[in-house]
């Protein structure tokens, strides 16, 4: 039964070739691809998609805030100690 699917599987992609190269080209350019940019890529078409534009102002942190403040370090021990 391995050896079966194995084959089987050998079979298609041998069959296939030419899009699984397509798809990874396509991934190489893209990073990502929706199932419609696939489909796309498929029938030969590019995908289309519109300039990303970095912001002009680094963000701090992908994770939003929470809007409790973050809590200050209090003075008094934990403070690194000198070693002897």
């Amino acid at each position: 039964m391995v050896e079966t699917g194995y084959a089987d599987a050998e079979r298609i992609l041998r069959e296939k070739r030419d899009d699984l190269e397509t798809l990874a080209k396509g991934l190489l350019e893209f990073e990502t691809l929706s199932g419609d940019e696939i489909k796309d890529l498929l029938a030969g078409k590019r995908p289309t998609r519109e300039s990303v534009i970095e912001p002009s102002t680094p963000r701090g942190s992908a994770v939003p805030p929470a809007g409790k403040p973050r809590p200050r370090p209090e003075t008094g021990g934990l403070e690194p100690q000198p070693q002897a």
